[in-house]
């Protein structure tokens, strides 16, 4: 594959990533603001970061590290927006498209290949998983589409590959991406690290198996190390096994299941969410058919067969192993979904005609994704006109202003006055804990906060209601919030 090829390739990515997105993710600029509470929260977290406060030990919330971290940066680009956390979002998409093009080319170079950019993209952004961008699931479509792309190639080039090390070494950096990201979403690299595992050992013999295993760890080191490092800096690192591990696996899950009830809930989440999002699994699961079908007739054959379809399914059981389960989940089967269109790869018909059928799809790209996103009706809300800004403006008068939002999760209101959250629990999340409940109650008693923005909660006594407005929370569903002021003591 030429240079000029492969710059074409990530040109048309970026193209399409930000075609799309620009349409689909409620942190583009033409929205008034990211409307998604979970969004929300990772901002609030990220911005926090950059006035030296550490998720887990001084705000709450119960995603990876890296995802905090990622704000971050989108913060450093724009602290009162979602710009910057849009780039991110750009970057991390077009980086997926990109990995997935080149998957393909894998099976063969034909002059349709080009066409699952646009293609994949429009399936990545207008499936109902893509809620309103800036979701941890988002952010590991490139590590798990480049595991992906690093065990098949290994796979198909065998002896002809000149650094298969670094190949096991990015599986191993992907798995430690999505781990610091979330670690329910590592279910695929399990399925191609033992995929991988059997084939090398296969074909190359034990030595070369067991070097790849230590290029794999370190690979998955570059990553954790510096992210545990960073914790236990800060003083968090304890704090973040609590949250992300403890609370996760025993608070989060909901009601323990037999073996047999995790497969059961996850075949029940593969029916529903795969009518939910057909255009996600339809290629997704052909793509685990095709990889079979297109593997190499040669030693290690089993392994590379069974490899991607092993690995989707230990990946849907991981992500629907506890009761609890979102929408949004189903998101990262859009890794696969590209593997669903190998048959342009190896196509050969078509030649002349392949870019002008490539420019009509990414020319197509943004009104298909104007007609199907579902963020799309919310382009028509204005800021000036949203209770966040209405509220935001009676606290720019108060040079003393502290505020608690305990709507559920985080609305924007800290976003849109720039008032900075105080609390620990700084949002009424949806991990139900005595400990959070008992907090949050003390907060409202204890009046920690001048201002209190609710929507069903009853803050007691010691408040005084002074606004009230209604805004489109989510995807557009009116609600209708309540600006509390405590009521101060006499002197």
């Amino acid at each position: 594959m030429t240079t000029k090829a492969k710059r074409r390739a990530a040109a048309l990515s970026l193209l399409c990533a930000a075609l799309s997105l620009l349409l689909a993710s409620t942190s583009s600029p033409l929205y008034a603001t990211n409307f998604w509470t979970d969004t929300n929260v990772y901002f609030t977290i990220g911005r926090g970061m950059l006035r030296g406060l550490a998720p887990y030990r001084d705000l709450f919330d119960h995603k990876g590290p890296l995802l905090y971290a990622l704000f971050a940066v989108g913060a450093l680009i724009s602290r009162t927006s979602f710009f910057g956390v849009f780039l991110l979002e750009v970057a991390s998409l077009a980086a997926a498209l990109y990995i997935g093009w080149r998957t393909l080319t894998l099976y063969g170079d034909g002059p349709l290949s080009l066409l699952a950019i646009p293609v994949s993209a429009l399936v990545t952004a207008s499936c109902r998983a893509f809620t309103q961008g800036g979701s941890a699931e988002e952010f590991c479509l490139p590590a798990l589409a480049l595991a992906l792309y690093s065990v098949l190639r290994r796979m198909r080039e065998g002896t002809n590959n000149a650094h298969p090390l670094r190949l096991w070494a990015a599986l191993g950096f992907s798995a430690g991406w999505v781990f610091a990201v979330k670690y329910t979403d590592c279910g695929l690299f399990l399925g191609l690290g033992l995929g991988l595992l059997a084939w090398e050992a296969r074909v190359c013999g034990a030595r070369a198996a067991a070097r790849g295993v230590l290029a794999c760890i370190a690979g998955f080191a570059l990553i954790a190390l510096p992210t545990a490092l960073w914790l236990l800096c800060m003083g968090a690192l304890p704090d973040c096994l609590r949250v992300y591990f403890i609370q996760n696996i025993f608070d989060y899950a909901g009601e323990p299941l037999t073996p047999t009830g995790h497969l059961y809930n996850a075949l029940a989440y593969l029916r529903t969410q795969s009518a939910a999002n057909p255009a996600v699994a339809a290629p997704a699961l052909l793509g685990c058919a095709l990889c079979a079908a297109f593997s190499k007739r040669q030693r290690g054959r089993a392994a590379e067969a069974l490899c991607v379809p092993v690995s989707a399914g230990l990946l849907l059981l991981f992500c629907y192993w506890g009761e609890m389960a979102h929408p949004y989940y189903a998101l990262v089967f859009a890794a696969l979904s590209p593997l669903g269109l190998l048959p342009l790869a190896r196509l050969r018909a078509g030649g002349r005609a392949a870019g002008a059928i490539t420019l009509a799809a990414t020319l197509a790209l943004a009104p298909a994704c104007y007609a199907l996103c579902a963020a799309t009706p919310l382009l028509s809300v204005a800021r000036e006109d949203m209770a966040q800004t209405r509220f935001a403006e009676i606290l720019a008068g108060d040079p003393d202003a502290t505020l608690l939002d305990v709507t559920s999760l985080d609305q924007g209101f800290y976003l849109a006055s720039g008032v900075e959250p105080q609390a620990y629990y700084f949002a009424d999340n949806n991990l139900v804990t005595e400990e959070k409940t008992a907090a949050i109650a003390g907060y409202l008693k204890d009046g920690v906060a001048r201002y209190v923005v609710t929507c069903y909660r009853d803050v007691g006594e010691g408040y005084e209601l002074i606004a009230e407005a209604t805004s489109p929370f989510d995807l557009n569903v009116p609600r209708t919030y309540k600006l509390y002021r405590r009521i101060e003591a006499a002197p």
